[in-house]
């Protein structure tokens, strides 16, 4: 199928989803694989790049393209490449247990023996969800991560079922060990590893983990609606080094456009291993969506896309691609509570030729 582009009704749409779900500021990107082919190795191949709303309601700055998100979950993504990648080179097998890794870790059940790598990437070890981020209390110190993993939280954690039952729970405590995982078996920092294996091979630079080495006052706000429905800049930025692994990416459309183009031409990992991670593992409750490695799988309009969401006090993300069409759509608002899916998908039957519904 040939991928028809019309930037206006684009633009008119995200300008009416804007004004109709009440957002405070948000940017999408499409891209494909055909407009990379076109304009060379680091394009991000993107055909329609769009902004509406305000990055700071209190300044009124409004909202650009290139602005920078806090990216939430789509974090996982980063990690499970990365786990990967290791397991490409010999590093780690996904199927060897968590504590064959980190032979310092511990918890009071003793099933934490049993858990797999491959069970933590598919949300499927039966390990609950983190309490409190602590975002008002951020450390940034390299030995966060650690010192979470090792912490009384997960510590005393209960888990939810046997790790044997291979049911679907959401757990950013899952994801943090694999980032303790990977530094563990990289021998550097997760951010560090991370960055040398991804974001600098793909050229981006505008793209990391470590958000508190940005200047906030010139990356999008972000924004929740107070007791009377009045919309506010927080006063509390959701990085914490200590929660690295499972959100604390920060990027604009153009460098996740590199990434997913990367994995829209095979480039990250081997052909084989695709077929790895895009398999489905275990059904989602509710929403009819599969577990991959890392990846959820969702169908539209006949088509398999893979991507994840992204949420967090302030920030809500969408990142979507569909291999068979060589397409990727991309949606970040700086608002609690934005329903960037819902428009992702508008989005995406917009590229179809269909009509959205609002």
């Amino acid at each position: 199928m040939k991928i028809e582009i019309n930037n206006e009704k684009l633009n008119d749409h995200l300008s009416k989803v804007a004004f109709y779900y009440d957002i405070a500021g948000i940017v999408a990107g499409i891209g494909t694989a055909d407009a990379a082919a076109e304009t060379g190795p680091v394009s991000d191949g993107l055909v329609f790049r769009g902004a509406a709303g305000h990055s700071n309601v209190d300044s009124g700055e409004p909202m650009t393209a290139d602005a920078v998100f806090h990216m939430a979950s789509v974090t996982k993504l980063f990690v499970g490449t990365a786990i990967m990648m290791l397991a490409e080179k010999g590093l780690l097998d996904i199927d060897q247990t968590v504590a064959s890794c980190l032979p310092w870790f511990r918890m009071r059940d003793n099933r934490y023996g049993k858990i797999t790598i491959r069970q933590l990437m598919t949300h499927t070890a039966g390990l609950p969800d983190v309490s409190d981020y602590h975002w008002d209390e951020p450390e940034t110190d390299e030995g966060a991560l650690r010192r979470y993993v090792g912490s009384q939280e997960v510590f005393e954690a209960e888990f939810l079922w046997d790790p044997s039952e291979k049911k679907f729970s959401y757990s950013n405590i899952g994801y943090e060990i694999l980032g303790a995982v990977i530094a563990e078996v990289s021998g550097m920092s997760f951010e560090d590893h991370v960055s040398e294996s991804i974001f600098k091979p793909l050229g981006m630079k505008n793209s990391t983990l470590l958000t508190f080495t940005r200047d906030l006052t010139r990356i999008s706000a972000p924004h929740y609606k107070n007791s009377h429905n009045h919309m506010v800049v927080a006063d509390v930025y959701p990085y914490n080094r200590a929660h690295g692994p499972s959100s604390t990416l920060t990027s604009d459309i153009s460098d996740i456009g590199r990434w997913a183009l990367a994995h829209l031409g095979r480039k990250l990992l081997q052909e084989q291993t695709y077929g790895e991670v895009w398999k489905k593992y275990a059904l989602v409750p509710n929403n009819g969506e599969y577990i991959c490695l890392s990846w959820f799988a969702r169908e539209q309009c006949g088509y398999q896309l893979f991507g994840h969401e992204g949420t967090d006090d302030g920030f809500r993300s969408s990142f979507w691609l569909c291999p068979e069409l060589g397409v990727y759509v991309t949606v970040n608002a700086n608002m609690t509570g934005a329903p960037v899916k819902k428009i992702s998908k508008q989005l995406f039957d917009i590229i179809l030729g269909n009509e959205p519904k609002l």
